[in-house]
């Protein structure tokens, strides 16, 4: 009788033994998972550090009206998380995404009226962030790849394509006018993400008149990922 005991209660050391090692294992896997995403979290926010405060659109640039060849588009290369085009089929637009930054807190726009320009302290395709690209409508004599912008209705597409041959697609969520007068105050809420989803907004000058040397308005077109 002392022996089935004493061989029960071996059993049951030898079960709780290994009761305590999984929960020691799952724990420690636990710890492993949280630290994983504790320095991925923390690798993203030193990716893209706190943005800028936007106040105003580059004004009085002359973009070239030079279209680029199907082999510059085609050969055109970025970093691997950066954008590398922008595609909005409605438009029959694609162009290629050129970096830049923020001065003055002016958001700046492209030199060529075939390209955007992507403010790189913004957010990246796939981060979960903010991403700000602006674009011109026209040039001297052309129009450029945002000149129908406005057109644009809640629910069509836009495309974005890293440098690594990720894409993303982004659909059309709020579209708003704003007055060039009014732009300190408007701008700003711009670089928020709606609905807590990744966010990408594209800007637009707006002119009353073509000929105008300059423009009254700014069109700004928000857009979730799907």
């Amino acid at each position: 009788m002392g022996l089935k005991i004493d061989r029960r209660a071996r059993n049951i050391t030898k079960i709780l033994g290994i009761i305590i090692l999984v929960v020691l294992a799952i724990c420690l896997l636990k710890i492993l998972i949280w630290e994983h995403n504790y320095y991925r979290n923390k690798g993203a926010e030193e990716r893209n550090p706190e943005q800028t405060v936007i106040t105003a659109l580059a004004d009085n640039v002359s973009p070239s009206e030079v279209e680029p060849s199907e082999d510059e588009i085609n050969s055109y290369q970025v970093s691997r998380t950066a954008p590398r085009y922008l595609e909005i089929p409605r438009l029959k637009v694609k162009a290629r995404v050129k970096d830049s930054n923020v001065n003055e807190h002016i958001l700046p726009v492209p030199d060529n009226i075939y390209d955007v320009s992507w403010y790189s302290g913004s957010g990246r395709p796939g981060e979960n962030g903010n991403i700000l690209i602006s674009g011109v409508p026209s040039g001297p004599t052309k129009k450029g790849v945002f000149y129908n912008l406005d057109s644009l209705e809640q629910g069509d597409e836009i495309i974005l394509e890293r440098g690594d041959g990720e894409r993303y697609t982004y659909d059309v969520k709020k579209i708003t006018m704003i007055d060039k007068s009014d732009a300190a105050n408007q701008l700003p809420s711009a670089q928020k993400r709606i609905n807590d989803k990744e966010t990408l907004v594209l800007f637009s000058a707006r002119r009353s008149d073509e000929n105008a040397s300059d423009f009254n308005s700014i069109i700004i077109i928000h857009a979730n990922i799907k």
